[in-house]
């Protein structure tokens, strides 16, 4: 192949890839929904204990609840499945002030782990020095919090 030609067929190559969405910022989260038993019970964890804001939902029988990114949280009522699982499936919601998540659970009677599975622990697990707690919502799904915007 002559150099021009390999020049050429480089550059271009070079110029399609570039132009392709990369896997780690092709998304973003947009939300997340959740299937609940008692939606009134949902609304006020999510309302009381976490501070969420609620929002207009596009669909009759959902509630929206506004993150602080952007993003949201959905729930619908209807379910009559239990949740299973443990805390390997959750989803996970970043602060800059894990000791006021903490309090406000403790107000609420509602108790968190770390990584230990204790009672009232904190995860310090993370090399970047972000610390994690797991709770349950009044379904029982999973719930992690973290201090990931304490330093933004």
């Amino acid at each position: 192949m002559r150099p021009l030609t390999l020049l050429l067929l480089l550059a271009s190559t070079a110029t399609a890839c570039a132009k392709q969405p990369q896997p780690s910022s092709a998304f973003t989260l947009d939300h997340v929904s959740l299937h609940v038993a008692d939606e009134a019970a949902s609304i006020r964890f999510y309302t009381e204990v976490l501070g969420l804001r609620e929002i207009p939902a596009a669909y009759p029988n959902r509630r929206w609840f506004a993150l602080a990114d952007g993003s949201a949280l959905h729930i619908g009522g209807g379910r009559t499945d239990p949740v299973t699982g443990d805390d390997a499936v959750h989803f996970a919601l970043a602060c800059g002030d894990l000791d006021g998540v903490m309090a406000r659970l403790h107000a609420h009677g509602i108790t968190w782990y770390g990584s230990d599975d204790k009672p009232g622990g904190v995860s310090t697990a993370r090399t970047d020095g972000v610390r994690q707690i797991y709770f349950r919502d009044p379904d029982g799904y999973w719930i992690e919090a973290n201090d990931a915007l304490k330093g933004r």
